[in-house]
């Protein structure tokens, strides 16, 4: 974290690994459409894995095929999970890095990750198939999605300069709405399970190829059933996503998932972040207690009626004029989706997705671009 600039409260703020934060950069925009995107600001964690996380993964009953996916606490691979009639079946291996396992809060937070989503049945959200210890580490079996993130699909789009057009990302948001609601209000055999997510961002909704959509990585996720007992005045997340009373009081809400999907529901209307990838917390924390939504649309996008006093409400700075629940959320969406006329198929979503994949050369010739999918 930069402590360059003098602050008579300063904030402690626990920023999870995989949403780094870089260093202060002068003259850069922290806030809308001058925000830095990720392709212009360069790779924002290591390119290449540590040698001590090199080693072969062998997990009895699974055959590791490659990895698709690295965060500050787990590497993820695709893998195949062999049954006892020897028909494998296509899932990802979630595992805590080698030079992380001594560290009892990852191991804690793998748990409760495993916990959580093991009492979430939905069909948007990534389930988890397994969970075991070998060699001293443990590993989450989770549903594999043959697709991309939503971040890696903006950055195609702005790759391609293309927009993503309204009514698939009104398709993306439904389904994740649909998916939170599910988090926000299961109930396991001891009562209410008092799901929040806590990292609802591009990163963690995952599209497949089939146009399926699906919400995953509870990792930093508070439950009922998680043991894991956050220190007062610490947060987790991405701090791009973070709701302006986080910064306040500290406690993550349902409304703080909704107003980080208020945030990944502009990006995907611009295609463009909404906060630079280089803001500090502390920095973050100072834009917040001035944030006005309504300067967005004034400055940077024009939206229909209807659309914009959905994203409005989303991003309200004041919780009590913020969406009180997912399926408020969703159901002015289907109020828009309705009175627009808008068609929203997942097979045209389907198709849509396989030219932006695989796009059409000047010669005629489909160009096939590579795309992975983590659960």
């Amino acid at each position: 974290m930069n402590q360059s600039r003098p602050d008579p409260k300063p904030a402690h703020l626990e920023i999870d690994p995989e949403g780094p934060t870089a260093p202060e950069v002068d003259g850069d925009q922290l806030f809308g459409a001058g925000a830095r995107t990720p392709s212009e600001e360069g790779p924002t964690g290591p390119a290449e894995l540590p040698t001590a996380v090199k080693r072969p993964l062998e997990i009895p009953g699974y055959r590791i095929l490659e990895p698709v996916g690295r965060g500050g606490m787990a590497l993820v691979h695709l893998a195949e999970r062999l049954g006892s009639a020897g028909v494998p079946v296509r899932c990802v291996v979630k595992m805590i890095r080698d030079d992380r396992q001594d560290d009892v809060t990852y191991r804690e937070r793998l748990l409760d990750e495993a916990r959580i989503v093991a009492e979430l049945r939905h069909p948007n959200i990534v389930p988890v198939l397994d969970v075991g210890v070998v060699d001293r580490r443990l590993y989450l079996a989770m549903g594999w999605v043959d697709g991309l993130d939503v971040s890696e699909l903006l950055e195609l789009l702005r790759k391609q300069r293309r927009e993503l057009p309204l009514r698939h990302l009104l398709h993306v948001i439904k389904e994740v709405l649909q998916g939170l609601h599910h988090a926000h209000t299961a109930e396991g055999p001891a009562g209410p399970l008092n799901v929040v997510h806590r990292d609802v961002s591009p990163g963690n909704i995952l599209v497949s190829k089939q146009g399926a959509v699906k919400l995953t990585d509870f990792g930093v996720a508070q439950g009922s059933v998680a043991l894991r007992t956050e220190r007062k005045g610490l947060l987790s997340g991405k701090v791009q996503y973070f709701s302006p009373e986080l910064f306040e009081t500290r406690i993550a809400t349902v409304q703080s998932d909704l107003f980080a999907l208020g945030v990944t529901f502009w990006e995907m209307l611009t295609v463009r972040p909404l906060f630079s990838r280089r803001i500090t917390p502390l920095e973050m924390r100072d834009v917040m207690r001035a944030f006005d939504p309504r300067q967005l649309l004034e400055d940077d996008l024009t939206l229909p009626d209807g659309l914009e006093d959905i994203v409005l409400r989303a991003l309200a700075a004041d919780p009590t004029e913020r969406y009180a629940s997912a399926v408020e959320f969703l159901e002015d969406v289907n109020d828009y989706v309705y009175e627009s006329g808008l068609r929203m198929l997942s097979t045209d979503f389907e198709r849509w997705l396989e030219g932006l994949l695989n796009p059409v050369g000047r010669d005629g010739r489909r160009r096939l671009l590579s795309s992975r999918g983590a659960g």
